[in-house]
Formats: structure tokens, sequence, C-alpha cells
């Protein structure tokens, strides 16, 4: 199982965390059901949000292209 904590914090919402969670939302059954999406409130880095965190290593300036690679290269 692939941890995913996205920033749900103001600065990361306005900068598109939404979109990345849509990215997540839509990987087909058999992906997204290893990934465990998790909200948290900030990752301490909001001005260059938005930010995840993905098995413990904080990653900022997400994009959904860039989510989706990560995932892709972290699941077995």
């Amino acid at each position: 199982m692939l941890l995913v904590e996205l920033c749900l914090g103001t600065s990361c919402h306005l900068m598109g965390a939404q979109d990345v969670i849509d990215a997540i939302e839509a990987l087909p059954p058999d992906k997204r059901e290893k990934v465990d999406l998790r909200g948290v409130t900030c990752l301490k880095t909001c001005r260059k949000g938005p930010n995840v965190r993905v098995n413990g290593v904080v990653l900022s300036e997400m994009t959904p292209e860039r989510i989706l690679a990560i995932i892709e290269d972290n699941l077995p």
C-alpha cells in the first residue's frame, strides 16, 4: 500500500490540491485500491504547494501528472 498524504490547507487548496485529488481518484480501480490517500492540515511548505507526503517524503509543487508518475513508480 502506498501512503499519499495530501495537504488540504488553504494555501495548497488554492494552488491546486483538488486537481491532485481528482487525478488519484480517477486511477483505475486496480491501482486506486493500492493507494491510501489521506488529507492532512499542513506540511509546512505552504508557499510551494500543493504539497504531498508519499511514504514519509514531502514533495512540493505537485501536479496531477507528477503524482500519477510517482504512484506508477512506487506501486508493486
